[in-house]
């Protein structure tokens, strides 16, 4: 005699729309988490021209992770071994243990925590712009500006 095992119809139902629900909040939290806001102008500068702005400045004598940017220490990291991450560390003041990997980590971290590329845009804004009270159109703007 065979039997058979009787399933709950409801119940898989039940998990099945439960699964979906789940997905569609996470689909959306996601999305959310991708915005950012924006007021029209370009802060991204590009590896080349913070490059070129360190050496300048010589930031590599001043800074001891030799640079002010995440993303050059990170390429920086990926070059050196283990004995070169280590000099790092000495003059950056990270006790200078554990392998590669983690003495990676903790050089990053530590770059992270010391601020260094928080804020390592340099933007020019050029001049300021002349307002002509004489311009209608400037007079207009001017008008706009000083009335609250």
């Amino acid at each position: 005699m065979t039997t058979k095992k009787k399933t709950n119809k409801r119940a898989t139902k039940t998990r099945k729309a439960a699964a979906t629900k789940k997905a569609t909040a996470s689909d959306k939290k996601s999305k959310l988490a991708n915005l950012t806001q924006t007021n029209g102008k370009a802060y991204e500068q590009s590896v080349e021209t913070v490059r070129e702005l360190e050496n300048i400045l010589e930031t590599r004598k001043t800074n001891p992770y030799g640079t002010g940017d995440i993303r050059i220490f990170e390429e920086n990291l990926a070059t050196m071994n283990l004995s070169d991450m280590q000099e790092v560390a000495v003059r950056a003041g990270v006790f200078p243990s554990g392998n590669k990997t983690v003495l990676r980590n903790k050089l990053v971290k530590s770059f992270k925590r010391e601020g260094f590329g928080v804020v390592d845009t340099v933007i020019n804004k050029g001049s300021p712009v002349e307002l002509d009270p004489s311009n209608p159109d400037h007079k207009a703007v001017i008008d706009y500006l000083n009335n609250p």
